[in-house]
């Protein structure tokens, strides 16, 4: 906030004040493309010279964020007759992309009392250039990978981003940025709370050339989902094969985040599962739960006149992944901490329900208590 804060007051400081309604809003509001990027504002300049109050900029250079790339195009307003909708210079590596202005309602019904006008234009400029540069790889292996990617996939054409990177008019690297149209609500809000912001998955295909070979994927999540699904150690997505399309690999990615989503989940469930029978089994001797992820339980248990602390946590992918068994004692320490054994290898399925957990675990205690007991003595 503080940074969007002096933006603002750049923009107020730098733009005429007949300009820069609609500069402020679209750096505040515009949020473009598939991942909702926000713009950056450039170099601003004025083309109004005879007038000699400050501030007078009433042009600049915009970048905006798209297929995993940013392009860059010239804004150009006149500060001297302020009512009239902006022009556009667009990059050096778009030649050819002249939209028909008339194609543009924004542009054609434009309302300069509206704020939001300059975001609307981009909006539907964006839509254009995108389909310029479809038509760019007309001819082409991706054209018939990205044809059939829409048809035969639940792809949908407003979540792709494409790119086609030209160098004295010769076509090179192509960028698919596509969103993967994932269903995050059922993600418990606990995992994701310390973040705001829309949940999101994107996938990034690089190709060296429209001909489809030497292929680079990356995936890119929003932080929340991120850290909901495990972090980037649990979410490596398959390698591009040699002679794989585009319409075979996009679909497996899906069906793997999904799987793992999913697994989230029922793991979430699962854990509330557990915890329930826990303290349903042994609620008198409780000393703390997570009540919220459901995340560990610790319990004052006697065997013997000896007390013990047992503390079980559970991973992100449980009951996958079994959980991880403390025992400490109350009465010895080792090296000026409790004396604690950590147990991690013991019998488990991740098939027993909640209830046979608990009584598993039962024995499991009693199984090691006493030898637990004899080396919390000799720490």
């Amino acid at each position: 906030m503080v940074l969007e804060r002096e933006i603002v007051e750049g923009i107020r400081s730098a733009f005429a004040p007949n300009i820069r309604k609609y500069v402020e809003t679209l750096v505040v509001e515009g949020k473009f493309g598939i991942c909702k990027g926000e713009v950056r504002v450039l170099d601003p300049k004025t083309g109004c010279l005879s007038i000699a109050d400050d501030p007078k900029c009433d042009r600049f250079r915009l970048v905006i964020p798209y297929a995993g790339d940013s392009i860059t195009w010239e804004v150009i307003f006149d500060c001297t007759h302020p009512s009239n909708p902006p022009d556009f210079i667009f990059g050096v590596d778009d030649e050819g992309f002249y939209p028909n202005i008339e194609d543009i309602q924004s542009l054609v019904m434009w309302n300069p009392q509206d704020s939001r006008g300059l975001i609307y234009v981009i909006e539907e400029l964006l839509k254009h250039y995108r389909q310029f540069q479809i038509s760019l790889l007309e001819g082409t292996r991706l054209q018939f990978e990205y044809s059939h990617l829409i048809e035969h996939t639940q792809s949908k054409a407003d979540d792709i981003e494409l790119v086609v990177f030209r160098n004295e008019g010769r076509i090179g690297p192509v960028n698919i940025l596509i969103k993967l149209d994932l269903d995050l609500s059922k993600i418990p809000p606990i995992l994701t709370k310390d973040f705001v912001g829309s949940n999101s998955a994107v996938l990034l295909v690089s190709y060296v050339s429209p001909d489809g070979y030497r292929v680079s994927p990356q995936l890119f999540l929003s932080p929340a989902v991120e850290l909901a699904l495990g972090g980037s150690s649990h979410l490596r997505i398959p390698s591009f094969h040699s002679g794989e399309t585009l319409f075979d690999y996009v679909p497996n990615v899906y069906q793997l985040l999904k799987n793992k989503v999913k697994h989230v989940i029922d793991g979430f469930e699962k854990r509330e599962e557990y915890v329930a029978a826990f303290l349903a089994h042994y609620g008198r001797s409780i000393l703390e739960y997570d009540k919220e992820s459901f995340s560990m339980m610790s319990f004052l248990f006697e065997w013997n006149d000896f007390y013990f602390i047992f503390r079980t946590e559970l991973p992100l992918y449980f009951p996958q992944e079994q959980p991880t068994f403390f025992l400490q004692s109350i009465y010895h320490e080792s090296k000026g901490r409790p004396y604690t054994e950590v147990f991690k290898d013991y019998p488990y399925s991740p098939r027993w329900s909640g209830n046979e957990m608990a009584e598993r675990t039962r024995l499991f205690i009693l199984d090691k208590i006493g030898t637990f007991q004899k080396s919390s003595v000799l720490a």
